[in-house]
């Protein structure tokens, strides 16, 4: 029995694409650190209003979490574009994790992600990766920009973020 283009479990997906972005300051492990955190997306991402777990064990393969934001180009009449992700990997070594869309209203098919953390002569960069069927709204070019624009918005929250804990830590600022 042969299977047209429509046959579409067993189709390679589309889109894919990588985005990177230096953050000044902050070591891959001091970054890793923050970004590990599966369920505090709302944290790093001023477009994520929203992250919370679902199910699953925290920061676990198999974990989920919802996240929520202004942002929905499949359907822009609605007020908040949301999505129900999973954690598929997590690999601490090479500072990164893995990720699925396994519901949404932002008009993604398949979708996996891998976020990670890479040394870079500024100190570290975000490397996010994707491969996805097309989402509704979006080119391919229009798509990856955006990444763009979230990777860089994540490295500079990894810089205020460590020098804010940096700040802290420094027995010189404590003294008063």
């Amino acid at each position: 029995m042969a299977h047209g283009p429509d046959h579409r479990e067993a189709a390679a997906p589309e889109w894919r694409g990588a985005v990177r972005a230096a953050a000044a300051g902050p070591t891959p492990d001091q970054a890793w650190a923050l970004l590990r955190d599966f369920c505090s997306l709302d944290r790093l991402v001023s477009l994520v209003q929203t992250c919370r777990r679902l199910e699953g064990a925290d920061g676990e393969p198999g974990c989920v979490r919802y996240c929520a934001g202004p942002v929905n180009m499949a359907a822009p009449e609605e007020a908040v574009g949301w999505s129900k992700e999973r954690l598929v990997e997590v690999d601490d070594a090479g500072r990164s994790y893995s990720y699925e869309v396994v519901e949404t209203n932002k008009g993604f098919g398949r979708y996996r992600a891998t976020i990670g953390v890479e040394a870079d002569p500024a100190g570290c960069a975000v490397a996010w990766s994707f491969e996805a069927d097309p989402v509704k709204g979006w080119t391919l070019e229009g798509f990856v920009g955006f990444l763009e624009k979230l990777a860089r918005g994540v490295a500079r929250r990894l810089e205020e973020e460590v020098m804010v804990n940096v700040g802290d830590d420094d027995p010189a600022l404590q003294a008063s």
